[in-house]
């Protein structure tokens, strides 16, 4: 994941981004930041970098070493504090502005992770998130070892927006589309956390059919697909 979001931030300038001006357009005087789940710093070292004061949560000690890498390497590295907690936390911690880029559809408690943004953010709070499902690529492997199982869905914007509203949030919403070339991952890449997924890691013919499974898929041609991303902001 760290290789794919390293190769992301080099294709797609984060500058460019709707996230990034949602951002910035709702910093105050004190120009600072809690970036959730910052990965290896997409985000955080151009926040950074435009002088504001980036706190960044990130749990994965590889992502912590590139992004602080990063950071040193572009010389902001005093602009950015990187706190080795997934989120949400039981630290104190305050900023004009907290964001989150795709990743509460990890969260345990999407409730308690909207709530925790709240407490942290006295101006803005601003999550991206996908509106449609991203476990596509499971709809032809799960029925052949889950037949009698429903596949897994990830929490996207409909599920996210609806939660949002029971909690009395009525918040602005920019839905953005654009078509984007997609690969398939290589085998090696997916092929452990699939066998998780699918609780196969004991039963080496299984795993030999989704190696197989996966492997028959490592050629799939370059394909254009519409990717839409739901900005949402609310006090």
């Amino acid at each position: 994941m760290a290789d794919n979001l390293n190769k992301s931030s080099q294709t797609i300038d984060p500058r460019t981004t709707a996230l990034y001006q949602k951002v910035l357009q709702n910093l105050g005087p004190e120009r600072s930041i809690i970036d959730i789940g910052s990965g290896v710093g997409r985000f955080a070292i151009p926040l950074a970098q435009a002088g504001c004061s980036v706190t960044a949560f990130e749990p994965s000690e590889e992502m912590r070493t590139r992004l602080l890498s990063t950071a040193e390497k572009e010389g902001v590295l005093p602009n950015i504090n990187v706190v080795p907690d997934s989120w949400p936390t039981k630290k104190t911690v305050n900023a004009e502005v907290t964001f989150a880029s795709f990743v509460i559809q990890f969260a345990n408690d999407p409730i308690e992770f909207i709530l925790a943004m709240e407490r942290s953010a006295s101006r803005k709070c601003i999550l991206a998130v996908h509106v449609d499902q991203m476990l596509g690529f499971l709809k032809d492997v799960w029925p052949v070892f889950r037949p009698s199982e429903p596949i897994p869905t990830m929490l996207a914007f409909p599920e996210i927006y609806s939660t949002m509203l029971d909690m009395g949030i009525i918040a602005d919403v920019s839905i953005l589309s654009e078509q984007r070339e997609i690969n398939m991952p290589e085998p090696a890449q997916i092929m452990e956390i699939l066998s998780d997924l699918l609780g196969l890691r004991d039963d080496p013919h299984e795993m030999k059919l989704l190696k197989e499974m996966l492997m028959s898929r490592k050629d799939t041609v370059k394909q254009q697909r519409n990717i839409r991303t739901a900005i949402i902001s609310w006090p």
